[in-house]
């Protein structure tokens, strides 16, 4: 008899090209799904409508899938507003109460601090995540299957497999019970358990008689949620399934793990790495979305160009240590000045640049005048031992505004060097419009 494997409507889509520093969390995760069939699939034990050879053939299959599809977690990590208001929106507008209401766990201020952090919820669907809920009905021959996250007032479901609703209200949610332990919780039948008897998802749709849920547990212990399973009709499950459906749900939590390294990653790459402002590329990048922004929409813009004055002196008098504490400080002095998420780009060696949106040559000679009195009231201590006092330092700001002739970011950047090199030239420590 042969069975065909469950399709996903995202089985088929692209990816983003893996990050060398996430392939070992991608091969652990291959090698526990081979794992699981080493130690279930040939201890007869069987998923209740298939024979274990075709057992062993449906997750081998699986863990191909997961083999080709590295990384299992960078897909979507950019969705817009749009796409969570969307998701955000089948949020019910009151948390009606049924049965016992569960407690939180004794770490529920840190719990929901590491849910924060792994920025998952409300964000669309993810291969990595719906081909573990697919495994785990297939494997529990459950028609229904979830990885549920527990924050402060619903339980939302990262995937989900024959459930339609995204999310519930905590206090109707199994799995905010199952969070409150590290064990596997087993409801074997909800009609005769008074947690759950009068819960609606079990007195109507989904009819939920049987509930499995395994903690998903963060490296740090955290209960984050569960992989749960569920079905129509009460049932037993017995330690072996208990230990795989823990199994699972550890895939779960490298699949979380795998997805928050590469956001990591993506972001290390776009920074420079000694001061943290935006390196070349990653500003050049913006730069380019904004000014096309700008012009699409008619709106003002403006960039600033900064140079440290007579930096080379600094390094050759104090040496390069103290000519990268010089760099810092000077990022450290834009971001207090400028307003909060001005992007800021260190466009090589001790030249940076602003961008400032919405902002004309007026609004942007203004930012920057503010720029040189902060500069100037910066320094930096001088090396230990010395007998110098704090070295101070100055710079040089170019400044350019958008225009209906500039076609192109780069006309606007140029024009903002050439004002740089006009401060420079007409004494330094000052600004020039061009």
């Amino acid at each position: 008899m042969s069975h065909a494997l469950p399709t996903s409507r995202d089985a088929d889509s692209p990816h983003d090209s893996a990050h060398r520093g996430a392939d070992e969390v991608t091969q652990a995760i291959a090698q526990t799904a081979h794992a699981l069939w080493r130690t279930h699939g040939t201890t007869g034990s069987t998923s209740p409508h298939l024979p274990s050879d075709d057992r062993r053939g449906r997750i081998d299959a699986v863990t191909d899938i997961i083999d080709r599809e590295s990384p299992l977690a960078s897909t979507h990590r950019d969705m817009t507003a749009s796409e969570a208001d969307l998701h955000a929106s089948h949020a019910p507008a009151s948390t009606p109460r049924h049965g016992p209401i569960p407690g939180a766990p004794v770490d529920e201020a840190e719990r929901l601090a590491a849910l924060r952090r792994y920025e998952i919820l409300d964000t669309p669907p993810e291969p990595a995540f719906d081909r573990i809920v697919r495994l785990a009905s297939y494997l529990f021959g459950a028609p229904m299957s979830l990885v549920s996250l527990i924050d402060e007032s619903r339980q939302w479901f990262k995937a989900r497999q024959g459930i339609d609703t995204p999310q519930t209200p905590r206090s109707m949610a199994f799995c905010a019970h199952a969070i409150l332990g590290d064990d596997v919780l087993v409801v074997t039948d909800a009609r005769a358990d008074r947690r759950f008897a009068d819960n609606p998802l079990v007195t109507g749709e989904p009819n939920i008689r049987f509930y499995a849920g395994a903690p998903l547990r963060t490296p740090e212990g955290h209960r984050l949620g569960t992989l749960c399973v569920m079905d129509r009709r009460p049932r037993a499950l017995d330690d072996e399934k208990r230990a795989l459906l823990a199994d699972l749900s550890a895939l779960v939590v490298d699949a979380l793990e795998l997805r928050r390294v590469n956001r990591v990653l993506g972001e290390m790459a776009m920074r420079d790495a000694l001061t943290g402002a935006l390196n070349r590329r990653a500003f050049l990048m913006q730069a380019e979305r904004l000014f096309s922004a700008a012009r699409a929409q008619q709106r003002r813009l403006s960039v600033l160009m900064l140079d440290l004055d007579h930096f080379k002196r600094i390094n050759d008098a104090w040496g390069h240590a103290i000519g990268d504490r010089v760099i810092v400080e000077l990022t450290q002095v834009l971001r207090a000045t400028l307003r909060k998420g001005t992007p800021i780009g260190r466009l090589g060696g001790e030249e940076f640049a602003v961008l400032l949106p919405e902002a004309d040559a007026q609004r942007a000679m203004q930012a920057a005048e503010r720029l040189l009195v902060a500069i100037g009231n910066a320094s930096v201590p001088g090396p230990s031992g010395g007998s110098s006092g704090p070295i101070r330092f100055s710079a040089s700001i170019g400044i350019g505004s958008l225009t209906p002739d500039d076609a192109e970011f780069g006309t606007l950047l140029q024009r903002a060097d050439r004002a740089l090199y006009a401060a420079k030239q007409s004494g330094r420590n000052r600004l020039a419009v061009m």
